[in-house]
């Protein structure tokens, strides 16, 4: 079958977070029993192979907004005139939107449109195009209520988002979700979404040191609060119970935790495997509303590595994947102490095996296609 999957930044790009992770994965398992072709909403205008796949982007979309003075004037500005949420605006308002929906419209005919995140779903409206399938990332109104600014909520992004998201994803033929929990508040809003397990491509990356690790971006709010709880009650506790345990912290900011006791801070890695084969467990913590999931809790799994997750995320992916679940500072220092003397244990190879990209049958399109 012929499939046009629209995706939301060049694959290449893999600085910018979990969407592209995500897809990449995605586009392993379609790519092998399909004819793929990739349309980006974001980057540099033009025709270029990446993961041994045909991309095209029309240009001039910008990614992120929130650092250019300038264009937030101008998304608010469209806001004021239009219905749209500002996850919709920031995109819409740009001329280059126009071409990239035309692109899109050139790149869809005579192929089964697979659209991944929001933007893309987005995307495949303004071009007029039918969408076979769409796997939602988030519930990114659930988003919009716990973390929009106060002057988006002040343009009311919180009542706006909702029902643009309710009116796309009333779009596609199929709607799948990353998280077995929204596809649970999907189905009560009427739409019938169904979980789509991802597939992992194992990793050739052993490790035998009892170190835990951390890696992501120490700016992010959540992480920020993570690192803290890591290196202040997590520790005290683990201290209480005996327990000396070296950290390894990786991703952009982690060098300001460089000082502190039995800690190694290696900042921005180049390749993700510089981190994981420093490490024998690795831990995904997670605050706020849940939505979505972690890729970090898949990534590790991938390198053969158990992770130590709160329930909200087990029970997003899989509550019976390779984790250790603990909720809290106290209940995580347990955990990491419990995995140390070997009390707890998790079969993370056959779990794995179970979720390998060359075996894992898609159920985005029909399986007699």
């Amino acid at each position: 079958m012929k499939i046009c999957f629209v995706t939301t930044y060049p694959l290449g790009r893999r600085e910018l977070g979990g969407s592209g992770w995500v897809d990449r994965r995605l586009l392993a398992m379609l790519s092998r029993s399909h004819d793929v072709d990739v349309v980006c909403v974001t980057g540099d205008e033009g025709n270029w192979s990446d993961e041994g796949l045909p991309c095209h982007s029309a240009g001039s979309v910008p990614l992120e907004v929130r650092g250019d003075r300038a264009r937030l004037l101008r998304v608010a500005a469209g806001m004021l005139t239009s219905p749209e949420p500002y996850l919709a605006r920031k995109f819409t308002v740009f001329p280059g939107w126009r071409r990239a929906a035309a692109l899109l419209r050139e790149r869809a005919a005579g192929r089964e449109v697979i659209t991944s995140g929001w933007p893309g779903l987005l995307l495949a409206e303004a071009a007029g195009v039918p969408v076979a399938s769409h796997v939602a990332h988030n519930v990114e109104s659930t988003i919009a209520v716990e973390h929009s600014p106060r002057p988006l909520r002040l343009l009311g992004e919180t009542w706006r988002l909702p029902r643009a998201e309710r009116r796309l994803l009333a779009l596609p033929d199929k709607v799948f979700t990353l998280s077995r929990t929204d596809a649970y508040v999907l189905r009560g809003w009427g739409i019938g979404a169904e979980h789509l397990p991802l597939p992992l491509i194992p990793q050739p990356v052993s490790s035998s040191t009892e170190a835990l690790g951390f890696i992501g971006k120490a700016s992010w709010p959540p992480n920020e609060r993570a690192l803290a709880a890591l290196v202040g009650p997590v520790r005290a506790e683990l201290d209480r119970l005996g327990q000396d345990v070296p950290y390894v912290l990786a991703g952009n900011g982690t060098e300001s935790y460089a000082g502190h006791r039995a800690v190694t801070a290696l900042g921005r890695v180049k390749e993700e495997a510089d981190f994981y084969r420093k490490v024998g467990l690795v831990v995904v913590p997670r605050f706020g509303a849940s939505t979505g999931i972690s890729v970090k809790m898949l990534e590790a799994a991938e390198y053969g590595l158990p992770s130590v997750v709160p329930p909200q995320l087990a029970a997003a992916v899989d509550p019976r994947g390779p984790w250790l679940i603990a909720d809290g500072p106290a209940a995580t220092a347990s955990a990491i102490a419990s995995w140390r003397s070997g009390e707890s244990t998790v079969d993370v190879a056959s779990w794995l095996a179970r979720h390998n990209v060359t075996t894992t049958p898609t159920p985005l399109l029909p399986q007699s296609s």
